[in-house]
């Protein structure tokens, strides 16, 4: 039996894959295939049946749910900030207008902007359009919306013509006193129990993993970033990587936000 793993290879995933992906493995008698895949392929993989676990997107986590359940209580939250998820502009985000380019890797961030822009500021007549990556864009949008390694190395070098940042984990603190969840690691129902176990065990193993070693596996990470070890652990120390009850309070209002404005598709 193959068990088949989304494999996001963002810094934020990094504490859950120490020993736990890229490549093939065996656990227990257990063969786990990993695909790498950004968050909103993952989810589109999710929907063809491809993928039996991952770190589902949380709209897609909304969405798939039938179909999945969680594994523990295991995700990606954060504490306030998201220092990842970052919209840069060329006017702050309440006098947001024009048009937004959006990382093509995104699916709930880009639905946050849009409460962010629609509901919390009441902004109008925002268009929004898909752009590959920073290096795609053409400066002709007045913001560019990115997420996980490549808004590291963007708030870093800043983006030409857009010179405020706006930390949309942040800006949904300040608005509902909640830390926003942006993933949750779910797993296919059909699957037969003893694998849903495997997973869980294996998940919380490299999690103690990444806090017993987090300087060596740091070091190691930044240099793959150019960033330092202690910028990779200060960042690892802004997410929740086990959610809590006030998490899963963000993910009710989170969810009746997308049902009311109509983002659920």
């Amino acid at each position: 039996m193959i068990i088949r793993v989304g494999y996001i290879p963002y810094l934020n995933m990094a504490p859950f894959h120490n020993g736990f992906g890229p490549g093939p493995l065996e656990i227990q008698g257990r063969s786990l295939e990993f695909h790498t895949l950004s968050p909103r392929l993952l989810g589109l993989e999710a929907d063809r049946g491809t993928i039996d676990a991952g770190a589902f997107s949380m709209v897609d986590w909304l969405r798939c749910f039938s179909q999945y359940e969680p594994i523990g209580s295991l995700g990606i939250g954060v504490k306030r900030a998201a220092q990842s998820v970052l919209l840069f502009s060329n006017r702050p985000l309440p006098e947001l207008r024009g048009v937004c380019a959006v990382t093509d890797e995104t699916a709930t961030s880009v639905r946050l902007l849009q409460l962010l822009v629609d509901v919390r500021y009441g902004l109008t007549g925002l268009r929004y359009g898909r752009v590959a990556s920073s290096l795609m864009f053409d400066g002709d949008a007045d913001a560019l919306l990115l997420i996980g390694d490549e808004a590291l190395r963007a708030k870093k070098e800043g983006i030409r013509g857009l010179p405020h940042v706006a930390d949309l984990g942040e800006e949904w603190f300040r608005w509902h006193g909640v830390p926003f969840v942006f993933a949750r690691w779910a797993v296919r129902h059909a699957l037969r129990q003893d694998v849903k176990d495997i997973l869980e065990v294996t998940l919380q193993n490299s999690l103690k993993t990444n806090t017993l070693n987090k300087l060596i596996l740091a070091d190691e990470a930044a240099s793959a970033r150019r960033m330092s070890p202690a910028s990779v652990v200060n960042y690892w120390d802004g997410f929740a990587y086990e959610l809590t009850p006030d998490h899963d309070r963000s993910i009710a209002i989170f969810s009746q936000l997308l049902e009311k404005e109509c983002l659920t598709a």
